[in-house]
C-alpha cells in the first residue's frame, strides 16, 4: 500500500509509489496567486500555464520542444513548433466541417502584407479564382483572355518621307518609309498584317500636292487588297483627306493597306508630311 506524505518544509504531497488519484465530489480547482502553475516531470519543468491581465499563457519550460496537440488514438492535429510555427497536418484543418486541403504555397496568399498598394500585374502573374467551390489558382495571361481584355496591340504608325506619284483615276497602294511604331513586327511591305484575331481601329491620313477640286481626290483603306472604306476630305485647302474604319482581322492573314485615288489630272503627288501623311492602327480591346 501506498504512503502518501505532507511534507510541510518542502510544501510538498508526496507518495512512494504509484498514481496519485484526487477525486472528489465537485470540481477540483487550482489556485496559485503566483500566477502560475507548473507542471514538472522527475523534477523537470515541463508546461508552464500562466495567468496574463487574465490571458492564459500556455509555455513549454524546455528549450527547443513543442507543444503537440493529439487526438485520443495518438493522431497529431497540431503542434505549436519551436520556431513558433503553428503547424496542422493534412487534411487536419477545416472550416465549418469543410476540408482546407490547398498546398501551402496556396494558403500563403498574402505574403507582402495586407495593405493596398501599386504592385504592378503581369501577364504571368497568379490570380486565385473560386472554380465551382475549390479555389483555384490561374494566372493574368488566362483572365485577361477570357474577359477579352488587355493592352491595344498589335499597333502600328508610319509615316512618308518621299513623294509618290498617283496616276490619274487609279488607286495606288500607299508607300510608307519611316516606321515609328510596330509593337508586333506585324508591319511589312506597306500592310499591316496583325496575326492576332480581333477588330482593329484603322487610320490613313495623306495630303495631294495640287490645287485643284479636293472633291476629286480621297484616301481609302483595302482588306486583303479589295476596297473596305472610303475617306473624306478633311481640309479643302490643304488637299488632305483621311479615313477611319473598324476592321475584324483574322489572326493569319487578314491585312490592311492604304490607298490613294484622284481625277485632279494626269498625275499628283502625296505629299512626304508626317503631319499630313501617316498609317496607323490597333487592336481594339473588350471585342471578341
Amino acid at each position: 500500500m501506498a504512503n502518501i506524505e505532507l511534507d510541510g518544509t518542502n510544501k510538498k504531497i508526496k507518495v512512494d509509489s504509484g498514481d496519485l488519484t484526487l477525486d472528489v465530489p465537485g470540481d477540483i480547482i487550482l489556485d496559485a496567486d503566483g500566477a502560475d502553475l507548473v507542471f514538472a516531470d522527475g523534477g523537470t519543468n515541463i508546461l508552464k500555464v500562466t495567468n496574463s491581465s487574465s490571458d492564459v499563457v500556455l509555455q513549454p519550460q524546455v528549450d527547443a520542444k513543442d507543444i503537440i496537440f493529439k487526438q485520443y488514438d495518438g493522431t497529431t492535429v497540431a503542434t505549436v513548433e519551436d520556431n513558433g510555427t503553428f503547424n496542422v497536418p493534412t487534411s487536419k484543418l477545416a472550416i465549418n466541417g469543410t476540408a482546407i486541403t490547398s498546398t501551402a504555397a496556396e494558403i500563403n496568399l498574402i505574403d507582402g502584407g495586407t495593405a493596398r498598394g501599386t504592385t504592378a500585374i503581369a501577364d504571368g502573374d497568379g490570380v486565385l479564382i473560386n472554380d465551382a467551390g475549390t479555389m483555384r489558382m490561374t494566372n493574368v495571361t488566362t483572365l485577361k483572355t477570357y474577359m477579352g481584355v488587355g493592352d491595344n496591340t498589335p499597333a502600328f504608325r508610319v509615316n512618308k518621307s518621299s513623294t509618290q506619284a498617283i496616276a490619274h483615276d487609279t488607286e495606288v497602294e500607299m508607300t510608307w518609309q519611316d516606321e515609328i511604331l510596330d509593337t508586333d513586327s506585324a508591319f511589312a511591305s506597306n500592310r499591316f498584317t496583325p496575326q492576332t484575331a480581333g477588330y482593329y481601329q484603322i487610320y490613313a491620313s495623306a495630303r495631294l500636292n495640287t490645287n485643284s477640286d479636293a472633291d476629286q481626290w480621297r484616301v481609302q483603306i483595302h482588306k486583303n487588297g479589295s476596297q473596305f472604306a472610303i475617306g473624306s476630305m478633311v481640309n479643302r485647302t490643304q488637299q488632305t483627306g483621311q479615313c477611319l474604319a473598324m476592321v475584324e482581322l483574322n489572326g493569319s492573314t487578314d491585312y490592311v493597306s492604304a490607298y490613294a485615288y484622284h481625277v485632279v489630272g494626269s498625275e499628283s503627288d502625296i505629299e512626304a508630311q508626317d503631319t499630313y501623311t501617316y498609317f496607323q492602327g490597333f487592336k481594339l480591346i473588350g471585342l471578341v
